[in-house]
C-alpha cells in the first residue's frame, strides 16, 4: 500500500468506530430527549449552515497546507459533538450539537473524500487499469464493519446507561488516532486549478443528494429504531445482522462493477432507489416477522448499491476534471440545499404538528424525486486512457453517508 492508501484507511477505519459508538445515533438521541419531528429537521438544517460555515475554515487550511490540523480538527468536532450530546439542554443541543456536527461533517467528510480521490488518482497514474469501483466497495466493506462494531459497542452501553465509558472509549480512540496520523504525515494534496462551471443538471443533483442522505441518516434510522421497538440496543443487532449479509453481497460484486457497462449499472442503481423509498413507505403497513426483515435487508441493499454506483460515478468524473473545486462546490451545494429544505420542512411540521405516522408520506414523496440523481452526466472522455475510464463510468457520500449503508 502506498502511504495515501495507509492514512485513508486508518483515517477511515477510526471515525467509523467513533461514529458507531455514538453520532449514528442521534436522531434517536434526540427522539429520546424529547425532540419531536420538526426539531430534529431543525438540528438537521442548523447541522447544514455549521458545515458550510466550518468548509471555509477547512478550506483555508487546506490552501495553506494544514494537513494535520485538518485530520486533527475532525477528531477534536467529534469529540465535542459527543460531549454536547450526552451532557447538554436540549437548547444547547439544538444549536451548539448542530453546529459541531456541522463541523464534523465537514471535516471528516471532506478530508475522507479528498483522501480517496488523491489515493485513487495515484494508483490510476501508476496503472493503466481504474478500479475505483473496487477500490470504493473495499472502502465500504471496512467503513461498513467497523461502523457495525461501533453501533454495538454503543448501542450496548447505551442501553445500559454507560456513556461515561463510551466518552472515555472515544476519547482514547480519538488521541490514538491524531498522533498515528501526525506522525505518518501525508499530505493528499491535489493541485487547485481554476474553478470549470458545473452543468445545471449536475448542479441539481449535487442539492438533492444532500437532503437524502440526511433523510437515510437522520429520519430512516428514527423508523428502525421504532422497528427495533424502541431498543437502542435491538436496533444495534439489526444493523449488525445486516451488515454481515451486506458484506457478502459486496464481496461478491465490489470486483465486477469496473467492468459493467456503468451507463446500465447507474441508470438501474437509481430506478431502484428510488423504488427503496417506495418500499420505506410501505414499512409501517402491515408488516411483520420474516417479512419486516426481509423488506430492510432488500431496502438496504439498494440503498447500498446505489450509494456504490453513484460514488465511482462522482470520483471517476472528478478525477478526470478538477477533483478538489468538484468536491467544494458539491458541499457547498448539498449543504446550502439541506439548510433551506430542512428549515422549511421544520417549519411545515411544526404548523402541522406531524408525528412519527408522517414518515411513510415523507418516503412517498421522496420515491419520484431520486428519479432525479439520473440527469447526473457521466465522466467525460477526452483521452484514451480516458476511454476507458469511461466504460468503468464512475461523489458525494463518499461515503453517506453516508454517509451510511442503510
Amino acid at each position: 500500500m502506498t502511504s495515501h492508501t495507509h492514512s485513508f484507511y486508518r483515517f477511515c477505519a477510526v471515525h467509523s468506530l467513533l461514529i458507531g459508538l455514538l453520532p449514528f445515533f442521534i436522531p434517536v438521541l434526540l427522539w429520546q430527549q424529547g425532540f419531536g419531528l420538526a426539531q430534529i429537521s431543525l438540528f438537521v438544517a442548523i447541522t447544514g449552515l455549521g458545515f458550510m460555515v466550518s468548509l471555509r475554515w477547512w478550506q483555508s487550511l487546506y490552501q495553506r497546507s494544514q494537513w494535520r490540523q485538518i485530520l486533527a480538527l475532525s477528531f477534536i468536532a467529534e469529540l465535542g459533538l459527543i460531549a454536547i450530546i450526552i451532557s447538554a439542554d436540549n437548547t444547547v443541543v439544538l444549536i451548539g450539537g448542530a453546529l459541531l456536527n456541522g463541523m464534523y461533517n465537514c471535516f471528516y467528510w471532506t478530508s475522507q473524500r479528498v483522501m480517496f480521490s488523491a489515493m485513487t488518482t495515484q494508483q490510476i497514474s501508476n496503472k493503466t487499469a481504474n478500479k475505483t469501483g473496487k477500490q470504493y466497495g473495499n472502502f465500504q466493506i471496512l467503513v461498513v464493519v467497523l461502523l457495525k462494531l461501533g453501533i454495538l459497542i454503543g448501542a450496548y452501553l447505551q442501553q445500559h446507561q454507560q456513556v461515561e465509558i463510551l466518552f472515555g472509549i472515544s476519547i482514547f480512540l480519538s488521541l490514538l488516532a491524531i498522533l498515528v496520523l501526525i506522525r505518518a504525515g501525508t499530505d493528499p494534496t491535489i493541485k487547485v486549478s481554476p474553478a470549470k462551471p458545473l452543468k445545471k443538471r449536475d448542479k441539481l443533483v449535487f442539492a438533492i443528494d444532500g437532503v437524502f442522505l440526511f433523510f437515510e441518516s437522520y429520519f430512516w434510522v428514527l423508523s428502525l429504531f421504532f422497528i427495533s421497538r424502541g431498543n437502542v440496543f435491538e436496533l444495534g443487532l439489526m444493523l449488525v445482522v445486516l451488515t454481515l449479509v451486506l458484506s457478502l453481497i459486496f464481496m461478491l460484486i465490489k470486483n465486477t462493477i469496473d467492468r459493467l457497462n456503468q451507463h446500465y449499472v447507474f441508470y438501474s442503481a437509481v430506478v431502484l432507489y428510488a423504488l427503496s423509498w417506495v418500499l420505506r413507505g410501505m414499512l409501517t403497513v402491515d408488516v411483520e416477522g420474516a417479512s419486516l426483515y426481509l423488506l430492510v435487508l432488500v431496502i438496504a441493499f439498494l440503498t447500498s448499491f446505489f450509494r456504490l454506483s453513484f460514488n465511482k460515478r462522482f470520483f471517476d468524473h472528478a478525477n478526470q476534471l478538477d477533483t478538489i473545486n468538484i468536491i467544494w462546490s458539491k458541499s457547498y451545494l448539498s449543504q446550502g440545499a439541506i439548510v433551506i429544505f430542512f428549515a422549511a420542512l421544520a417549519t411545515v411540521l411544526f404548523l402541522g404538528d406531524a408525528t412519527v405516522a408522517n414518515l411513510p408520506a415523507l418516503y412517498w414523496l421522496l420515491a419520484p424525486a431520486g428519479l432525479l440523481y439520473g440527469l447526473y452526466a457521466p465522466p467525460h472522455v477526452t483521452t484514451r486512457h480516458q476511454a476507458s475510464l469511461s466504460e468503468t463510468d464512475s461523489i458525494n457520500y463518499v461515503p453517506t453517508h453516508d454517509k451510511r449503508i442503510i
